[in-house]
């Protein structure tokens, strides 16, 4: 196949990686706001209601297709041989998924100590069982870099819940109308992701690919289940050790200190699996990771650090001096968020180069380190504990270990994979701390977040100045096709 015609594999990744941040911008844009508005008219406790359903959701969800579907998302394979069996395998098993959740949700919310989230548990549990009929055309959408009509389906999704949630909110449903409000924006991602699928594929079962793609998937999917364990046992200790309005005071913070990794991290996971396990299969991912890496920390790094820094005045701020207690939290959260983006980071270059089994190890080892940890901090220090905890244990246990494996697997140094970081991390210490310096010289909330986050942006952009023009230089060569990465025929599947 000559080279007419082909699409450079860095064009179509960073043009997908460009409109997957549009795509998170406008959602979490429409989220947060969603938040601020429901914050002003429920109580805290409803907010611990829905954090004990998410816990729920969000481990079924991630075993719902069984990891079936990373076969399919890594480029390596031929999609007419696969995805009629991966959708059969998420069909089956969300369907299962969302009858236990229906069936054990009494049970579950006591052991939350929580009875109210009952009935919250199971509307939410509907989300689980329409994920199963989208998770083929998602991945479809995912593999083929469509970022840009994904823009559409997942704004109107967010949209849809906002649009429901008001309402229903100010109708007194509490924590239902989160979760009602939740389901319809599933509805809509479902039929969207539908619409836009490059091709519809029907259930179908094929014994012999069933078994190689949950040889790669079963590990992976125990890995999701751990690690969505992992991040919502902490929802448990503290509802189970303070109190329902802790809870929700907690779960506020920890959102929001997750919302500049989840966005980057999402930007980053449009486009990773098949980027990543493209490039292992051509063996080009070791000489090319330090570079993702670097600019991975450039980006989060300034981010995670203003949180910290501006801790209080953006709690009060935004959500009212209600949820003040919540800025205790966050400042500790905010930490774990920086060390999150890197750690997500690292375990999608290991699903691109096919090391799920590994990748199972870490999470384990994370949560057996991480629950003593969170029991004691708790105790001592209450929902700032808890930030201490998730933040200490990521950055001593959890990144040193993907080193390890990853430095292994590529073939490179430490050094080699996290030169990148140093200077990011610098100049957001100094960020954060000009920030909260600033902040705490000034009465007014909104004054302080204004002009600490503005003197603390400009900081950092004037510290890395020469790192970040470079960054954007890279990013136009790609987007203008200059890449020699080419994408032909689909490439060999490496053997983990």
């Amino acid at each position: 196949m000559s080279t007419q015609g082909k699409t450079s594999l860095g064009h179509r990744a960073a043009s997908a990686t460009v409109w997957g941040g549009v795509n998170m911008v406008l959602g979490r844009v429409v989220q947060f706001a969603t938040t601020i508005i429901v914050a002003r008219m429920i109580a805290p406790e409803h907010f611990g209601a829905l954090a004990v359903a998410v816990v729920v959701q969000t481990i079924a969800t991630n075993m719902a297709e069984l990891g079936a579907t990373a076969s399919l998302a890594r480029g390596n394979g031929d999609p007419e041989r696969i995805a009629p069996t991966v959708f059969t395998i998420a069909l089956a098993t969300s369907g299962i998924l969302t009858a236990a959740a229906v069936f054990l949700a009494p049970s579950v919310a006591m052991a939350f100590d929580d009875p109210a989230a009952t009935p919250v548990i199971q509307v939410l549990s509907l989300t689980i069982l329409l994920q199963g009929f989208s998770a083929v055309p998602s991945t479809m959408v995912w593999r083929e870099f469509m970022q840009r009509p994904r823009v559409v389906v997942d704004v109107c999704s967010v949209v849809t819940v906002l649009v429901l949630v008001v309402p229903m909110a100010l109708d007194g449903w509490g924590a239902m109308a989160l979760a009602w409000s939740r389901v319809g924006g599933q509805l809509v991602s479902l039929t969207g992701y539908w619409i836009i699928t490059p091709k519809r594929f029907r259930p179908g079962f094929d014994r012999s690919v069933a078994a190689e793609v949950l040889k790669l998937g079963m590990p992976l999917a125990m890995a999701n289940l751990v690690v969505f364990v992992t991040l919502n046992v902490d929802y448990l200790l503290v509802g189970r050790m303070l109190d329902p309005t802790a809870l929700g005071l907690y779960l506020l913070a920890f959102n929001l200190a997750g919302l500049p990794s989840s966005v980057i991290t999402a930007v980053i996971r449009a486009t990773a699996v098949p980027t990543f396990g493209r490039l292992y299969a051509e063996g080009q991912l070791g000489a090319l990771v330090g570079q993702i890496v670097g600019g991975v920390c450039y980006l989060a790094f300034p981010i995670s650090a203003l949180v910290v820094g501006l801790a209080n005045p953006l709690i009060v701020s935004a959500y009212g001096v209600a949820w003040a207690p919540a800025a205790a939290a966050l400042a500790t959260l905010g930490v774990f968020g920086a060390a999150r983006i890197l750690v997500e980071l690292f375990a999608d270059i290991s699903v691109g180069a096919g090391r799920t089994t590994w990748l199972f190890w870490v999470q384990v080892a994370w949560l057996a380190v991480l629950f003593p940890a969170l029991f004691f901090a708790i105790g001592q220090w209450g929902i700032a504990g808890a930030g201490l905890a998730h933040a200490l244990v990521a950055c001593l246990v959890v990144i040193p270990m993907y080193l390890k494996i990853l430095t292994s697997v590529l073939g490179i140094g430490v050094l080699e994979l996290m030169r990148g970081c140093i200077i990011p991390f610098l100049a957001a210490t100094a960020a954060g701390l000009l920030a909260w310096l600033v902040a705490a010289g000034v009465d007014s909330p909104f004054g302080a977040l204004l002009l600490g986050g503005s003197l603390g942006a400009m900081v950092y952009a004037g510290l890395t100045f020469r790192r970040g023009r470079r960054l954007i230089h890279t990013l136009r060569s790609l987007l203008r096709d200059s890449s020699p990465l080419l994408v032909s025929e689909p490439a060999k599947e490496v053997t983990p």
